[in-house]
């Protein structure tokens, strides 16, 4: 049975997943499918969190997964999976053959712009997961008609190399399912956590994936209708969300319900300020009016150790914002995104590579550079009033850090 969970709310979706996996018997196998391999990972961390121990739990992207699926059928026809960079790459070639042949009309002049390439791939990528044929395009007008020969074009080079792109491999993934190898797999109750279903070709890979599992649940976030649309064709029923039946109207609110939402624009209301939009020229001035914004809240009375900045580009924007948070004299610590190492760390693993090598003078040498050596007392003797152990602030150890400490 086929079971929709929609809700605006990603800790509902998550609850609802993970009571589904708990419900299901601890000898049982489950497949849970996530929309990236880390939020299948997090399911399953939460439900071995709650159980205390768990087996049987498979996880897998949906691209993982169809890679898995269609590895046998790839290797009898010799083709190898195409990557994100190499569509661009394809894509490239093509747009520079199109252009040296003057076969481009509408795109000639920006076909040279470095971005061009993967703006074709991406839009080639759609196309082809809507499964819109080159054909269909020529007898359009326009750029349609650009499209259409770069889309020639895109076929025959992955013909020509025999590479599958996503839209082919989902579709050899969809084909290998029907056989009778692939039977104890599709009979796994199954959990698809906001897996976006955005054309045909996908829809018919989920729809050959669960056609026969005794239990699936997909959880869909608000305002993704092509996926909610796609699940309702499968005839798959949907289950009520308790967090939409106690809605909030703030602004939060309001911003996670129609952000993603196509169709349904939002209601009038009035604001309440937990929420701001603003735009600023350039990444550099941006990460200043986030210094800014920072301090309004710390002077409204939230503490910073209570605030967090989500980068959607840390290796952009992390020294950006590392600068502007020194600037206005706000303690930071990054969790992810920062590209230089820590000092100290880096010189206590080089300590500790001197140590395994027999005191290499190399390796102390390194450890020199990196400026971390302890200021020295009067006398010039290492300072004796150190402790030996410092607790860790997280919970790496756990209950062993509570008894060294002890």
């Amino acid at each position: 049975m086929l079971k929709v969970f929609h809700s605006s709310s990603a800790a509902e979706r998550l609850r609802a997943a993970r009571a589904f996996v708990e419900r299901v018997p601890a000898a049982t196998e489950v497949l849970i499918v996530g929309a990236s391999r880390d939020a299948a990972d997090d399911l399953a961390r939460r439900v071995t969190a709650a159980r205390g121990a768990t087996f049987g739990l498979h996880r897998a992207s949906l691209t993982q997964l169809a890679v898995r699926l269609a590895a046998a059928e790839m290797a009898r026809l010799g083709v190898a999976p195409a990557t994100a960079l190499g569509a661009e790459a394809i894509a490239a070639r093509v747009s520079f053959e199109a252009l040296r042949e003057r076969a481009l009309g509408y795109f000639g002049p920006v076909a040279r712009f470095p971005g061009f390439a993967r703006a074709v791939a991406a839009t080639l990528g759609e196309l082809r997961l809507g499964s819109v044929a080159p054909g269909a395009l020529e007898k359009l007008d326009g750029p349609a008609r650009d499209v259409a020969e770069l889309a020639q074009r895109f076929e025959a080079q992955l013909e020509t190399g025999t590479v599958a792109d996503r839209a082919a491999l989902l579709a050899i993934a969809t084909r290998a399912l029907e056989g009778d190898s692939l039977e104890p797999l599709r009979r796994m109750p199954m959990v698809l956590l906001d897996v976006p279903i955005a054309g045909p070709v996908e829809r018919a890979f989920v729809e050959a994936l669960t056609k026969v599992s005794p239990a699936v649940l997909v959880t869909v976030a608000a305002g993704d209708d092509a996926t909610l649309e796609a699940l309702r064709s499968l005839g798959a029923r949907e289950e009520p969300s308790d967090a939409d039946a106690h809605h909030d109207t703030g602004d939060l609110a309001r911003a996670r319900d129609f952000l993603f939402a196509a169709k349904v624009p939002p209601p009038l209301g009035e604001a309440r300020g937990d929420v701001l939009f603003f735009s600023a020229p350039g990444e550099g001035r941006e990460t200043v009016e986030i210094a800014r914004r920072i301090l309004d809240e710390a002077r409204a009375g939230t503490a910073f150790d209570e605030m967090a900045v989500l980068l959607r580009a840390p290796e952009l924007y992390g020294s950006l914002l590392e600068v502007a948070l020194g600037r206005a004299g706000i303690p930071a610590w990054f969790a992810r995104g920062t590209s230089r190492p820590d000092p100290s760390g880096r010189a206590f693993l080089a300590l500790l590579d001197c140590a395994l090598e027999g005191l290499s003078a190399r390796r102390f040498a390194e450890y020199l550079s990196l400026g971390q050596v302890p200021p020295l007392d009067a006398a010039g003797a290492p300072p004796v009033d150190r402790a030996v152990w410092t607790a860790p602030e997280d919970e790496t150890l756990g209950p062993a850090a509570d008894s060294a400490v002890a």
